[in-house]
C-alpha cells in the first residue's frame, strides 16, 4: 500500500513539474507537433522515472562508534515478553482504500469499453466503404462526423462535396493519418491506473486540444483560413451563429481560432524544445537517485567475514502462511537480499545454502568453520498462529556458545538499528539450537517477523522496505564490529 501511495505521490510531482513547464513556455504556440510529442513524454517519464532506483553518489562522513546498550537476555522456558498487536483495523482500512481505488479504476474501464463498443456497434449498423487508407462510415448519428482510429463516420446530411464538407473530411483524415486516436487511448489508459493524478485529466484535455489544432492546420487548402474559421464557427453554432458576440469569448472554439489566425513563427523555439532536456534530466535526478551513506562500513581494513544461514530449506518448509508462503522461501530472500548488499559494508558473506536445498544443522556449523567466519547469523521467519501473546520480532544466542558476550553485543546491536523502523526485537536465551551452541563464532538467530502477520511480511515483500531492513541488519553488525575492536 505504502508503495503503491509513494509511487502516486511521486508520480503526480513529476508529471505536474512537465506540465508547468508545458504551460509557461509551450502552450499556445504553434509547436504543435513538438508539444504533442512532449505531452506524451511527461505522461511515460511521469511513470517510469519514480521506478528507477539509481545509485548516484555516496555521502561521506566521519565514522563514529556507537555506544551499544545491552538486551535483557530472556529465559524462553519463564515466559517470552509480550507486546500489543496489530489490530484488524490497522490492516483492514488499507484493504478498503485500495479496494474503493480499484472499484474507481474498474469503473472507469466500464465507461471505456462501453464507449468502444457503442462505436463499433454503429460501425456493424451501417456498410463500410473502403477507401483508400480509412474505412467511410455514413450514418444519421448527430455524433458525426467523428473518426476513430481508420474509420470515419460521415453525417448524411453534410454534403461530402460541399466546400465545408471538404473541409471537415480533410480535417477528420488528419486526425486518422496522424493516430490521434491512440494518444487518446493511451492517456484514457493512464488514468484509470492512475485516476487519482489530477495533471493526467488536465494532459488529457490539452492533448485533445492539440489533435484540434493539427488537424485544422492540415485541413486548410491554398492557406484559406478565413473559410475555415468560417466555417469552425458555423458548425459549432449553427442557428446560433448571430447570437455569439457576447459567449464568443468563453468559446472552447476560441482558441482554434486564435491558433488559424496566428501566422507568426514562435519566438526562441529552439531554446523552448532545448530547454526540456536539462528539465528531464533534473526530474530524473530529483526522483530516481539513492543516497547511499558509507559512514557505517568497517573500520578494520580486513573485510568481515559473516555466515548467513537461511532456515529450513528443501523437504523442511518451516512456517507456513495462510495464502501458501513458505518460510524457506522467504529465509532465502532476505539472505540474498543481505549477501547483494554486503559489499557495500566491507562484508563477505558466506551462505549455507543458495537454492531450495537443506544443508544439515552440522553442515551449516562447518560452513562457517571452513569460512573462518567472523560471524555467524541464522534467518528465520516466526509463526505465532497458534500464540498471539509471543513477540513476532525475536533473537536467540546460546549460553553454550563459546562467545556468549559477543552474541550478546551483536543481538544488541543489529536490534538497535532496527529499532527506527520501529521494530522491537526480543533477545532470548537458546531453547537448544544446534547452529547457535556449535558455532565457534558469536552467532544470533533472527526471526524476522510473523508469517501471518500483513504488516509485518509488507517489509519482507516490498522490495524498499526489504531493503532498508537489511541493511540496518548489515550496520548492526558493522557497529558490533567496530565496537568490539575497542
Amino acid at each position: 500500500m505504502q508503495t503503491i501511495l509513494v509511487f502516486l505521490f511521486k508520480s503526480s510531482i513529476c508529471s505536474g513539474l512537465l506540465f508547468f513547464y508545458y504551460m509557461l513556455v509551450l502552450r499556445n504556440k504553434k509547436l504543435h507537433t513538438y508539444n504533442r510529442a512532449f505531452l506524451l513524454i511527461a505522461v511515460i517519464s511521469s511513470i517510469v522515472i519514480p521506478l528507477l532506483h539509481i545509485n548516484w553518489y555516496n555521502i561521506k562522513s566521519v565514522q563514529s562508534t556507537t555506544v551499544i546498550t545491552l538486551l535483557n537476555v530472556l529465559n524462553t522456558g519463564a515466559g517470552e515478553r509480550t507486546v500489543a498487536r496489530s489490530s484488524q483495523s490497522n490492516v483492514i482500512i488499507p484493504q478498503v482504500l485500495v479496494t474503493l481505488y480499484v472499484l474507481v479504476s474498474l469503473a472507469f474501464l466500464v465507461l471505456l469499453v462501453v464507449r468502444i463498443g457503442w462505436i463499433y456497434r454503429l460501425k456493424n449498423k451501417e456498410k463500410a466503404i473502403r477507401m483508400e487508407g480509412f474505412n467511410l462510415i455514413r450514418t444519421k448519428s448527430e455524433k458525426a462526423p467523428f473518426s476513430f482510429l481508420n474509420n470515419l463516420f460521415w453525417n448524411d446530411e453534410i454534403a461530402i462535396d460541399s466546400d465545408a464538407g471538404r473541409l471537415i473530411l480533410n480535417h477528420e483524415l488528419i486526425h486518422i493519418t496522424q493516430k490521434h486516436t491512440l494518444d487518446k487511448l493511451f492517456l484514457q489508459l493512464t488514468i484509470i491506473v492512475c485516476w487519482i493524478n489530477p495533471f493526467y485529466w488536465f494532459i488529457q484535455k490539452e492533448l485533445s486540444q492539440l489533435h484540434e489544432f493539427l488537424a485544422d492546420e492540415g485541413a486548410i487548402n491554398d492557406n484559406d483560413t478565413e473559410a475555415f474559421a468560417v466555417m469552425l464557427l458555423q458548425s459549432h453554432y449553427s442557428s446560433a451563429f448571430s447570437s455569439i458576440i457576447q459567449s464568443f469569448f468563453y468559446s472552447s472554439i476560441k482558441r482554434r481560432l486564435i491558433m488559424l489566425s496566428n501566422s507568426n513563427k514562435t519566438s526562441f523555439s529552439r531554446l523552448r524544445r532545448f530547454m526540456v532536456l536539462p528539465l528531464l534530466t533534473a526530474t530524473t535526478l530529483l526522483f530516481s537517485f539513492t543516497a547511499k551513506n558509507d559512514a557505517l562500513i568497517s573500520r578494520a581494513d580486513k573485510k568481515i567475514i559473516m555466515t548467513l544461514d537461511a532456515g529450513h530449506g528443501g523437504h523442511d518448509d518451516g512456517a507456513t502462511s495462510v495464502q501458501g508462503i513458505k518460510e524457506k522461501d522467504l529465509n532465502l530472500k532476505i539472505v540474498d537480499k543481505i549477501t547483494r548488499l554486503a559489499a557495500e559494508y566491507n562484508i563477505d558473506i558466506v551462505s549455507t545454502r543458495n537454492g531450495d536445498n537443506y544443508p544439515t544443522l552440522n553442515q551449516r556449523v562447518e560452513i562457517a568453520a571452513a569460512a573462518s567466519s567472523d560471524i555467524f547469523i541464522s534467518i528465520h521467519v516466526n509463526d505465532h498462529s497458534k500464540d498471539n501473546d509471543k513477540n513476532d520480532y525475536e533473537m536467540y544466542i546460546s549460553r553454550a556458545n563459546p562467545n556468549f558476550s559477543g552474541s550478546r553485543l551483536l543481538a544488541s546491536s543489529i536490534a538497535a538499528n532496527l529499532k527506527p523502523m520501529g521494530i522491537n526485537m526480543v533477545l532470548n536465551d537458546d531453547k537448544g539450537l544446534w547452529v547457535l551452541k556449535q558455532s565457534k563464532t558469536p552467532a544470533v538467530l533472527i526471526e524476522c517477523g510473523d508469517i501471518n502477520n500483513a504488516n509485518e511480511m509488507d517489509i519482507l515483500s516490498n522490495d524498499a522496505k526489504l531493503e532498508a531492513f537489511c541493511r540496518n541488519i548489515l550496520s548492526g553488525v558493522v557497529n558490533y564490529h567496530n565496537n568490539a575492536k575497542n
